[in-house]
């Protein structure tokens, strides 16, 4: 692939491919190397063995990137007009000139522009970033103001240079209106060769430590320093490399990228190889690379690199096995014998194991009894819709032939009932068995109660017993209590 890049670039003839090269994989590293316009470029001039899907994403990935051209250069004009309308000084950072660099405007990558504005004239930006439909949007990967727009515009506002080295922001310090002016406008500036170099190199820094450096990024500045001439100041951007102490990434850069695109590739070599390898496997490999390029940068390099897992590790470490002398406020055993020590890790450990366990199986059965709750209501509600529908197609007796067959069987008749109540009555009085009671049960009706009442009596007093001796062992534990103290 970079063999089939440095062709296109060069505007050479590109040798003949192989026949079991696999263009998925190609596509899938093209695209997150944002290159994919250039390898479709070059493979429109070649013999290949190409799926139709796969090239017909590549097709797609190449029309966007050439619709995305077109429409930032619209969209860069409306905002220096606007800009220039309400007069606010504003620095272009980055913008689409990019394409000049390039043979074919459609093979540069234009991410995002960048704009350098004052503090004060934010909120007037925001206002005119919204009557232009724009949307505000959060980016944790951007450290300015972005707004974004269909399909797929991203502008970003600064209000300080987005570098963290103090030697370079020293450099680019100083009001807007230092910079010269993009002619044929009064408020907007950009930056010189000089600035600009300056720039992108910086920009590649934050790539590098944040691990999104690309091979595109290399090609941009590549192409950018050949089309710097005699006049670049060469000395200056140097010694001010050497004093950011940046002056080894960017070398290693250069070669990189000479090792790439240019002819004398094979006499190059060096560390250079070893950031190829960093930067095809997504900054996975080489890590040790940081402490060479960027020693001034250790601190935010193990900010953004620190080993996340190995942390974790050691934290579980230290959690499971503490020192002794924690231990002892546990097991005070530990002062006389420390040797008991493993020991007592694993006393510990089983206790936390066994109420980890205790506390999963309550959830778990919790949620089975809610579930198994559900499941009935469920099923009694499924009950209830059968027994309605049996109870719809059971016919209806609403015949009259039903009425006279129960009167013919004989049903017993209310009023016979309550006849024959009185009629009982009677014959009980007549048979000498009176209502009332006799001296005989209301005698032994009157034990039972007076048993009852003594029965009561007592058990009041027993409970008065209780209470009393309950308050003078209360008593007697607080006297304790207050004697320790």
């Amino acid at each position: 692939m970079l063999i089939l890049l440095a062709a296109i670039i060069n505007q050479k003839p590109i040798q003949s491919m192989r026949k079991h090269v696999r263009w998925e994989s190609v596509l899938d590293v093209s695209e997150y190397q944002e290159i994919v316009n250039i390898v479709y470029v070059g493979l429109l001039g070649i013999e290949k063995n190409i799926s139709e899907e796969c090239n017909a994403q590549f097709y797609q990935e190449y029309k966007k990137s050439l619709l995305l051209y077109e429409t930032y250069e619209k969209v860069e004009e409306v905002i220096k007009w606007q800009l220039e309308r309400y007069n606010i000084e504003a620095l272009f950072l980055l913008d689409s000139s990019a394409s000049e660099m390039y043979p074919k405007p459609e093979m540069a990558q234009i991410r995002q522009v960048e704009i350098l504005v004052n503090k004060k004239a934010l909120p007037w930006i925001n206002r005119i970033m919204l009557d232009m439909d724009y949307e505000h949007r959060e980016d944790s990967t951007c450290s300015g103001i972005l707004y974004v727009r269909v399909p797929g515009i991203r502008v970003v506002f600064y209000d300080a240079m987005p570098i963290e080295n103090r030697m370079v922001q020293r450099f680019f310090t100083g009001p807007i209106k230092r910079f010269r002016c993009a002619e044929p406008y009064k408020y907007i500036h950009m930056l010189s060769n000089e600035e600009e170099y300056l720039y992108r190199v910086a920009r590649m820094v934050e790539l590098y430590i944040t691990g999104r450096l690309k091979i595109r990024d290399i090609l941009d500045l590549w192409q950018y320093r050949k089309l710097l001439g005699e006049q670049f100041r060469w000395k200056t951007v140097k010694e001010l490399l050497d004093k950011a102490d940046w002056e080894e990434f960017a070398s290693q850069i250069d070669i990189l990228g000479t090792l790439w695109f240019g002819e004398d590739a094979e006499q190059q070599y060096g560390l250079a190889l070893e950031l190829e390898e960093y930067i095809i496997s997504r900054g996975r490999e080489n890590r040790h690379l940081d402490e060479t390029l960027l020693p001034c940068e250790k601190i935010r390099l193990d900010f953004y690199w620190r080993n996340r897992d190995k942390e974790w590790a050691l934290r579980k470490q230290a959690w499971m096995f503490p020192s002794r002398e924690y231990m002892i406020r546990f097991f005070p055993i530990l002062e006389k014998h420390p040797y008991l020590l493993g020991f007592c890790w694993i006393i510990r450990n089983w206790r936390f194991f066994r109420r980890i366990c205790a506390n999963k199986c309550k959830k778990t059965g919790f949620r089975l009894r809610v579930r198994l709750l559900d499941i009935q209501e469920k099923l009694k509600g499924m009950i209830r819709r059968r027994k309605k529908e049996e109870g719809v197609e059971e016919p209806e007796a609403t015949s009259g032939d039903v009425i006279p067959q129960a009167e013919e069987v004989g049903f017993p008749d209310c009023d016979a009932e309550e006849e024959r109540v009185p009629q009982s009555i009677e014959q009980g009085e007549r048979s000498g068995t009176p209502g009332r009671d006799t001296e005989e049960e209301k005698s032994s009706r009157d034990a039972r109660e007076e048993e009852t009442t003594s029965r009561d009596a007592e058990e009041e007093e027993e409970d008065l017993r209780n209470e009393d001796a309950e308050e003078e062992t209360a008593n007697i534990e607080q006297t304790e209590g207050e004697r320790d103290v």
